[in-house]
């Protein structure tokens, strides 16, 4: 059930009875639900501020750079709150379709679209989240040292403190660390989602694809591809609309494991050992 304070401030907010309160679907860190106010139905995301500081703002702040590009959807931010120890956001409720060939088009020129508007650096104003963990976004002017430094090495480090790589796997990402110059072309900076899995956009009404959860920043665009191949891939249709709108530099597919390094540390130092091994593959490959 929607905490007692929460429920308090969207009856004020909304001037109205909250009704048809269910929980939904919304990952393992935030309690997310719908409710309608006023016959409108909406969705609801929070979190207790002590555990992840910001963490729902941050939300907020991504979906409203992203919006501000006018290149792809995201909801409508309603209300982004502190209520108590618990920081809150309210968006509008996006009744789903199932994607069709006009949704992965529309989707892949719309990405395509967002990436090509170019950004000043590499990196954000400030830290956030990958996921519940902590993001460095420290600002740089060349994408190989924000690559290696604000990405690879945080997570290699927080991976250490955990006692989960060997002394062979610290040496293959440094042999990996020379070998970046002639393997990652050079990269212009622009506006990227961060986490594009595919639990991460929704088929909107008319195909139209909503972009959530974003872990924003500055970054390679290519980064942001190689991420919807992390478990399993989009529909080729996808693929070959970004393609078609903005077309990669040649060898992306053999580059997509290395940037995909990043969210598999990630994983591996939120979910534990199972991971370890897609590392060592791409380490393996690399070497």
């Amino acid at each position: 059930m929607i905490a007692s304070e929460i429920l308090h401030f969207l009856k004020e907010f909304h001037q109205c009875d909250i009704a048809d309160v269910s929980v939904t679907g919304g990952g393992s860190i935030n309690n997310c639900f719908s409710y309608l106010a006023k016959g409108e139905k909406f969705f609801l995301k929070y979190n207790d501020s002590r555990q992840f500081p910001d963490i729902i703002h941050f939300d907020e702040e991504g979906l409203s750079a992203i919006a501000a590009t006018n290149t792809i959807a995201t909801p409508s931010v309603v209300a982004c709150e502190n209520v108590g120890n618990y920081e809150v956001l309210v968006l509008p409720f996006i009744e789903q379709e199932r994607p069709g060939k006009l949704f992965w088009e529309q989707f892949g020129q719309n990405l395509a679209a967002l990436h090509f508007k170019e950004a000043p650096f590499y990196g954000w104003q400030h830290d956030n989240y990958i996921g519940s963990l902590h993001q460095s976004n420290r600002q740089q002017k060349q994408y190989l040292p924000f690559l290696v430094q604000e990405r690879l090495q945080k997570q290699i480090a927080l991976a250490n403190r955990n006692n989960s790589l060997s002394e062979k796997d610290n040496a293959a990402f440094e042999q990996l660390f020379k070998q970046l110059p002639d393997i990652i072309p050079e990269a212009q900076a622009s506006l990227v989602h961060g986490d594009l899995w595919s639990g991460n956009f929704v088929v909107g009404k008319g195909q139209t694809p909503y972009l959530i959860d974003p872990s924003i920043h500055y970054s390679f665009r290519e980064t942001d591809l190689a991420f919807t191949y992390l478990f399993g891939g989009f529909h080729q249709k996808f693929y070959e609309a970004y393609e078609e709108s903005f077309p990669l530099s040649p060898g992306f597919q053999e580059r997509i494991g290395i940037y995909n390094l990043y969210p598999l540390l990630v994983h591996l130092n939120l979910f534990g050992n199972s991971y370890l091994h897609s590392i060592r593959d791409v380490l393996k490959k690399i070497s």
